[in-house]
């Protein structure tokens, strides 16, 4: 971090979080300065009648385009709004419903691509554009109205399986969306990944219910509506007085040194956080396919779209938040739902599993063909993390999230894990959908309690190596001016998949151009998941994720054709890569988030 950007990180006095989800959206926010510390959730929501609401859909719609040529469409409803618009006669000729858009994002789920031409960040920065003129309006009718918009520090939630890409993505949605400028220090927004947020969550708020010891591992088991998250972190307890400055948190208010300071405990990451899309949605999408075998594709063809969210929404709001497993379970059908159109197997039936238009449900038709599909995913992906740890020591599992509150998914884990490979399974009573917003708000408040992460990847940038005929293959032999033989295309590693890196660790190696044949520095970072080591960038199972180019400054005093050097620093432990060169000249570019995307960088 540039020491203009800590003299900017030290001036935010209120931390705004969000955690933009599939199904559903939160908000939340804290003081710098309020001692003991206190996180407050935005609960009143447009279009939101009666009682107080933790989160809101991530809901969106446009109106449909007219003609091919239109452009410019806005979005004119969101959140319950847009889910009442969708109520009206007419709706879907007219408007074009939005929703699970953030899975647009992840692109190895191969989404169609939206309707209308909209773009996934588009769509993003449209929705995250009307979630943060909303919590700003709620803010600023209470204390925060007291400081400048430039004193605000924004925190925004990822998945952990998703990209580099990924998250440039929705920084990129974020700007756009006018949450940050472009022009703002980097670290005004900070991405932290869903599993972190709620492990800060659960270590902050759990502490003395579970009676966290020096040295125990917890793993966070966040399960929201789209993906389902994973990580493991180790907790330490350390002396205040043994804390350096950096692990204070000194890159923040001096209140919130003294956050630090109270609780004395350092969280590294033990595993590599993993995550799937298994969440909730996918429930909902094997009970649509149930009702589809019961009641036949004609009939389903033919139940108005109004009709069909009503059918959704109870399976959504009854069936499951409450299913354990064994209860039968009964859904209203719709009037267009005609007696004659059904199947005989189930007109005919007499074991009345179809009464009055009330269509029965058995809990083991549901327990097969909707929740265990899903369910056995999620237990896949924890003993896949438990596996992870080393010497399998495993303290506590908290399971958090919307999908975390199912009864049956935890009643699945706890008979699973419970005794054998982890002491103690927690299931928050309360706010468990709310543990990630809340998570990212503790994170803005102290940054560095997490001292330590797990490299998720190996990262290296390409450059020419010493030639080796043995291995390398004539193509990429190259003689340089200089007359040295080299190979070209070289993975030069910087990181290694599974390191464990203290946050903001910065790796330095020394590069040189050519003076006078290069106007730029152009420089291709590359990033691959695979176990071995590749030789060389275009190996398969590597990816170019940056593309930097950095101008050449003037030298007056060189020689065409002098090697001229350059530092290439790296900052790896964080949820983002921060960059940067400096030329033996003392000229210095800061370059971040820049991941597939248009290349940022300031001198």
């Amino acid at each position: 971090m540039s020491q203009s950007d800590q003299q900017q990180s030290s001036e935010y006095k209120v931390i705004i979080a969000y955690d933009f989800g599939t199904t559903y959206s939160g908000a939340a926010y804290a003081f710098t300065h309020s001692s003991p510390v206190e996180v407050f959730d935005i609960q009143k929501w447009p279009h939101k009648a009666g009682n107080f609401s933790p989160k809101v859909p991530t809901l969106s719609v446009y109106p449909r385009r007219i003609q091919q040529q239109q452009t410019g469409l806005t979005l004119s409803e969101w959140g319950h709004g847009a889910k009442k618009a969708m109520l009206k006669p007419a709706a879907t000729k007219q408007n074009i419903l939005l929703s699970r858009f953030k899975l647009q994002l992840d692109e190895s789920l191969n989404c169609p691509p939206l309707e209308n031409g909209l773009t996934p960040v588009q769509a993003v920065a449209d929705y995250l554009s009307a979630l943060h003129k909303h919590t700003l309006d709620e803010l600023t009718r209470g204390f925060a109205k007291n400081y400048g918009p430039d004193t605000f520090r924004y925190c925004l939630t990822v998945p952990a399986l998703w990209s580099d890409k990924a998250k440039q993505l929705m920084r990129q949605a974020a700007i756009e969306a006018g949450v940050i400028s472009r022009s703002d220090p980097s670290d005004r927004l900070v991405l932290i990944s869903e599993p972190e947020a709620a492990a800060l969550y659960c270590e902050e708020t759990m502490i003395d219910q579970v009676q966290l010891h020096d040295n125990d591992r917890f793993m966070v088991c966040d399960a929201g509506g789209g993906t389902v998250d994973l990580i493991v972190f180790q907790v330490n307890f350390t002396d205040p007085e043994e804390c350096s400055p950096s692990e204070n948190g000194n890159d923040t208010h001096n209140n919130i040194n003294n956050v630090a300071k109270r609780k004395k405990r350092q969280l590294k990451e033990v595993t590599k956080g993993m995550g799937e899309s298994c969440g909730s949605v996918f429930l909902d999408g094997h009970f649509h396919e149930l009702l589809e075998e019961k009641l036949g594709t004609h009939v389903m063809s033919k139940i108005y779209p109004r009709e069909m969210n009503d059918l959704m929404d109870q399976f959504i709001d009854k069936i499951k938040p409450e299913f354990n497993g064994t209860d039968d379970y009964f859904i209203s059908l719709p009037r267009s739902v005609e007696l004659n159109n059904l199947p005989a197997s189930l007109r005919d039936s007499d074991d009345g599993s179809l009464e009055e238009g009330i269509l029965t449900l058995s809990g083991q038709e549901l327990k097969e063909k909707v929740f265990d599909p899903v369910v056995n995913k999620v237990i896949s992906l924890i003993d896949q993390q438990y596996q992870q740890i080393p010497d399998h020591r495993l303290n506590f599992l908290f399971l958090v999230g919307g999908f975390g509150s199912s009864k049956y998914l935890y009643q699945r884990i706890q008979n699973v894990f419970q005794n054998t490979k982890v002491n103690q399974i927690v299931y928050p009573a309360e706010r468990a959908a709310l543990a990630v917003v809340r998570g990212a708000a503790y994170y803005g408040l102290n940054p560095r309690v997490v001292v330590s992460r797990v490299s998720r990847r190996t990262y290296g940038t390409r450059a020419t190596l010493p030639y080796d005929d043995k291995i390398d293959p004539p193509s990429k032999r190259v003689v340089k001016p200089d007359g040295s033989v080299r190979c070209n295309d070289g993975f030069y590693v910087y990181v290694k998949k599974n390191d464990v890196l203290e946050v903001d660790r910065c790796i330095e190696e020394e590069f040189s151009i050519y003076y006078g044949q290069d106007k730029s520095v152009d420089l291709d970072i590359y990033a691959t998941e695979d176990d071995i080591i590749p030789r060389y960038c275009d190996a398969a199972g590597v990816h170019c994720i940056s593309d930097i180019s950095v101008p050449v400054p003037t030298m007056p005093d060189m020689k065409m054709g002098e090697k001229l050097y350059f530092s290439l620093r790296m900052y790896f432990g964080t949820t983002e890569i921060r960059m940067e060169i400096e030329f033996s000249t003392g000229q210095k570019y800061n370059v971040y988030g820049d991941f597939d995307a248009t290349d940022n960088y300031s001198s």
